[in-house]
């Protein structure tokens, strides 16, 4: 595998607030900028502070349309908003890192999938991608984590 390092560890516990959309595949790269966004305004508005990581999480198998939530990650549980604010425990998971443009992450994808199908592991229903570089670095040197929660 070139680079990706599929492995398992621990995810850290961690608050998260986003926004969950039903998106046709087609659109999913447009939808991210805006939500972003809203997601930060009405998160700071609501008392809390992004902290990061940007995240994606996936609920099925996408299809012509993908069920998501894109937020953030936050420094504290928010009430009165409407965002879906989400306590997350410490969770094993398989992991992998991309590096490079988000164009490209499919190709990440396709040398993970296969390994996880190999370590026979018990998947939870969604998955995350985790953007842990911050909007402003070089597309070659982004570094996105794959994540799959263990059942």
């Amino acid at each position: 595998m070139s680079g990706v390092n599929p492995h398992l560890e621990t995810i850290e516990p961690w608050v998260s607030a986003g926004v969950r959309k039903l998106v046709p595949m087609t659109e999913l790269r447009e939808v991210f900028p805006s939500t972003f966004e809203e997601v930060a305004t009405k998160a700071t508005q609501a008392g809390g502070t992004v902290v990061g990581p940007a995240y994606a999480r996936y609920f099925g198998m996408p299809e012509d349309s993908v069920d998501v939530e894109i937020g953030f990650g936050i420094n504290q549980p928010i009430a009165g908003v409407d965002l879906v604010v989400t306590e997350n425990p410490a969770v094993e998971a398989a992991v992998g890192t991309h590096i490079g443009p988000y164009e490209l992450l499919e190709k990440s994808y396709a040398e993970v999938m296969p390994w996880l199908a190999q370590q026979h592991l018990k998947l939870a229903d969604s998955m995350l991608e985790l953007y842990d570089s911050p909007p402003d670095v070089d597309p070659a040197q982004t570094v996105t984590r794959m994540v799959f929660p263990l059942a």
